[in-house]
């Protein structure tokens, strides 16, 4: 019916009116697919980064507890905190009744500094057995507890009666299981511990107001002290404000202006504080969002909703278990930050195809008779180009204007995105693999393991890094030949290459060092087979190639998760074990 329409039409008006008209609608549609798959792209990347920061912030958060964790179980062990809480009791007991107002009125009600820095008061001075033990002590604690950015740190006896503080607040000098702080988390703490006193075993709790801290929110975690004949002292237990955990969360480096990171806890009030509201939010500000709920029943991911604040972000969510917590960690980015280079993009899009429309219709009516065929042919063969099909046959015309000119730069243009697209593959090889042997250089088999490392944590399996080097292999280089030196290396290659299973990693370090990585090994014995069978197969399969000169193997193995979680720990340890198996006459695999 159209084609009717146009029958008795000039072809000097029938040729720009159907050119200018392919013209408009491929400028439309492929503006309308650019801005489609950048939309789609950009959705991608950003929810890729926000995951990304989100899983950085809970390595952080995760490391910072471990710390207490660990330093914890190293203070409970220590002689300074057994020998201070056997001293603070035999003090306690010995200090004239009553206990509680005496001792607080001593070191609180008469304490001559402010009441943030009561802390500074090192004894009171009245020659009571007590303020000479707290003289003793005190300046160690203190230094425990600044230095380690621990709120308050606290000796309970094992009838609940705080002997000791850093800070001292109005819980010092109380009885924990019947005096006026009996129902806080501290309290409560104390009463597990002391339940069932298991030496190494750690409790925490969650934050939550602390009457005696003025209400601010705390967490604490704890753990019983024995004596070195495990006879059972007391309860050891540090106070951690908010402060370090906002250190943590409200790092704004890669966020942009709208984004966050936070997080909530199982009654969806937030656990750190809001980057855009003044004053605490910590404990008061509800976070009921889908990415939440999702979070809290341990899963991860990605969503577009609307945030705590009633605007629509992009967020990423999380779970975070550690001792017993179960937190959601959430990622958000205000969705119009996010899409805002996007709407740029389409405004850049109409004005583009605006100019171009026009001057598309001023040059299909100037140049109508001249341009008909060959411009209709020609625009064909740019659009299959612009689709990447480069294997498509450009007639190249005979005619020596504009047109032929036309068509011989389109020639040149297919032939150059061919060379180009030769070129990219190349280098693209190239930057990641090894040219002698074709095994995957340094940097791309790191990033392929901590890839590894951070599936293997997420499914609970165990993997193997093997560091490899060849024994003697200078020798060969200096009475051989470099020539007999690269044959050797490439043979060495493909004898780790076939030794190993069909999912295992090889790659080449530099010189004379390879990398191996065992996916999904069931024990550490499964490792360590194939070590053995590497080094025979080494030993064996250069033997004739490296004629008088004894070319071997000296192997080192780090197995995950038994010698570290750390890609880059694991590497180091493989290359020690390496190093200590070449101390040991060589030719054989360490671990």
């Amino acid at each position: 019916m159209g084609v009717r329409m146009l029958e008795n039409v000039k072809i000097t008006r029938k040729f720009p009116f159907i050119i200018i008209s392919f013209a408009i609608v491929s400028s439309f549609l492929t503006g309308l697919i650019s801005f489609y798959f950048a939309s789609s792209q950009l959705e991608t990347s950003a929810n890729s980064k926000l995951y990304s920061l989100l899983e950085s912030r809970r390595y952080s958060l995760t490391s910072y507890f471990k710390m207490i964790e660990q330093d914890l179980l190293y203070q409970s062990q220590s002689p300074t905190v057994r020998s201070a809480i056997i001293d603070f009791t035999s003090a306690w007991n010995g200090f004239a009744e009553p206990r509680k107002e005496g001792l607080q009125k001593l070191y609180i009600k008469d304490n001559p500094f402010k009441s943030d820095q009561k802390s500074a008061y090192m004894t009171a001075g009245d020659d009571s057995l007590y303020s000479y033990i707290h003289a003793k002590y005190h300046g160690a604690f203190r230094h425990l507890s600044t230095t380690k950015k621990y709120y308050d740190t606290f000796l309970i006896d094992q009838f609940g009666n705080l002997i000791y503080s850093v800070r001292k607040e109005e819980d010092f000098a109380t009885n924990l299981l019947d005096g006026k702080w009996k129902e806080t988390e501290l309290a409560e703490l104390f009463r597990q511990i002391n339940r069932n006193p298991i030496q190494g075993k750690l409790h925490l709790t969650d934050f939550s107001p602390y009457p005696p801290s003025l209400n601010e929110p705390a967490s604490f975690m704890g753990t019983p002290v024995f004596d070195e004949f495990s006879q059972y002292l007391g309860v050891l237990i540090f106070q951690m404000p908010i402060e370090p955990m906002n250190d943590v969360m409200q790092v704004t480096a890669g966020m942009g202006k709208t984004g966050e990171t936070y997080v909530v806890g199982p009654d969806l009030l937030l656990r750190s504080d809001s980057r855009f509201i003044e004053g605490r939010s910590i404990l008061l500000t509800r976070v009921d969002t889908e990415a939440v709920d999702l979070a809290l029943r341990g899963l991860s991911g990605t969503s577009i909703s609307k945030d705590y604040r009633d605007i629509i972000v992009f967020s990423a969510y999380a779970p975070f278990r550690f001792m017993g917590l179960k937190w959601a960690i959430i990622a958000d980015a205000e969705k119009s930050e996010v899409l805002a280079p996007l709407h740029h993009m389409g405004q850049m899009l109409f004005t583009t195809g605006l100019l171009s429309c026009l001057i598309i219709f001023f040059i299909g009516y100037s140049l109508a008779s001249d341009i008909s065929n060959p411009i209709v042919a020609m625009t064909e063969t740019m659009h299959r180009l612009a689709r990447n099909e480069l294997n498509i046959n450009i007639s190249v015309s005979d005619r020596q204007d504009e047109v032929g000119v036309m068509a011989k730069a389109l020639e040149v243009f297919k032939r150059n995105a061919i060379e180009r697209e030769k070129l990219q593959k190349k280098l693209s090889h190239m930057a990641h693999h090894d040219m002698l042997t074709g095994l995957p250089t340094r940097h791309l088999i790191m990033d392929r393991l901590r890839q590894i490392t951070l599936d293997a944590e997420k499914n609970q399996t165990m993997f193997a890094v093997m560091f490899a080097d060849l024994d003697n292999f200078k020798a060969v280089n200096d009475s051989l030949g470099h020539h007999r030196g690269d044959e050797v290396i490439q043979a060495s290659a493909n004898i780790l290459l076939e030794t190993v299973r069909e999912d295992d990693l090889v790659g080449r370090l530099g010189g004379d060092e390879f990398i191996v990585i065992l996916k999904d090994i069931d024990t550490p014995e499964t490792a360590m087979k194939i070590a053995e069978k590497l080094v025979t197969s080494i030993r064996h399969g250069l033997s004739q190639l490296c004629g008088n000169i004894e070319v071997t193997l000296s192997l080192g193995v780090a197995i995950y998760p038994l010698d570290s979680t750390s890609a880059t720990s694991l590497v180091k340890l493989a290359d020690k074990s390496m190093y200590a198996a070449k101390q040991n006459s060589k030719n054989q695999y360490c671990r």
